[in-house]
C-alpha cells in the first residue's frame, strides 16, 4: 500500500516560459511520464507571470532571481545570460550583473525591443545591438564566433532556474520526484556556454 501511495499518479499541471519550457522542461516531463504512466499531465507555456495558486498549477518553472514569497523553490539549473552601446530590450528592461560581488541591476536603452528571445537572438546575430540571453540561446553561436561574449566579467551567477511549488503540496509524490528528476537530468539537455 505504502508503495502504491509513494508512485506519482493523478493530474499534474505545469507552466514555463515559453521557448525554455518547450525545448528542455517538456521533453524531460515526457520522459517522467513514461516511466509513470499513471500520472496525466497537463502542461501550459506562457511567458506572462502566472499565479501558481490561484491558477491551479501544481509546479512553475521559472528563471532568475526570485521574489520573496511562500513557494518552496528548488534550484533546477544555472543559466546565463550601457548606455553608450545600442541594447537589443528583451521582456526586460533591467540587465543583471554582478559588479565586485554584488548584484546589479542595469536598466538598458536601445532601438529595438521585444517578448521573444528567438527574436531578440536573431537581432543579436543580424548586428542590431548587444543583447542578453541565457546560455540556451547562445551557446552554439559563441562556440561558432557568430556572437561574442562582451560583459563576462560581470555575469551574474545567480540567475537559475527554478522549480516551484505551493508549501502544502511538498510531500506530493507527484511533485517531489518530478522536481528530483528535472534536478538530475536538465544539464543533460542544456548546452554549455564555452566561456565558462
Amino acid at each position: 500500500l505504502s508503495e502504491l501511495q509513494d508512485k506519482p499518479n493523478g493530474l499534474l499541471k505545469l507552466t514555463s516560459a515559453t521557448t525554455f519550457g518547450e525545448r528542455f522542461i517538456a521533453p524531460l516531463v515526457n520522459d517522467f511520464q513514461c516511466l509513470h504512466p499513471q500520472l496525466d499531465v497537463h502542461m501550459h507555456f506562457t511567458n506572462r507571470p502566472v499565479e501558481l495558486i490561484e491558477e491551479g498549477y501544481d509546479i512553475a518553472i521559472r528563471m532568475g532571481v526570485l521574489k520573496d514569497s511562500s513557494l518552496i523553490a528548488r534550484r533546477l539549473c544555472d543559466r546565463s545570460e550601457l548606455n553608450q552601446h545600442r541594447c537589443l530590450i528583451g521582456s526586460r528592461p533591467n540587465w543583471l550583473f554582478e559588479v565586485n560581488g554584488q548584484r546589479r541591476e542595469v536598466r538598458v536603452e536601445g532601438r529595438w525591443s521585444g517578448n521573444s528571445g528567438p527574436a531578440l537572438l536573431d537581432a543579436a546575430l543580424k548586428g542590431l545591438g548587444l543583447a542578453q540571453l541565457p546560455d540556451y540561446y547562445v551557446g552554439p553561436y559563441l562556440a561558432s564566433g557568430e556572437l561574442v561574449a562582451v560583459l563576462e566579467p560581470f555575469r551574474h551567477h545567480d540567475t537559475a532556474v527554478w522549480a516551484v511549488y505551493p508549501r502544502h503540496r511538498h510531500l506530493s509524490p507527484k511533485i517531489r520526484q518530478l522536481v528530483d528528476y528535472l534536478a538530475a537530468n536538465i544539464d543533460s539537455l542544456l548546452p554549455r556556454n564555452p566561456l565558462t
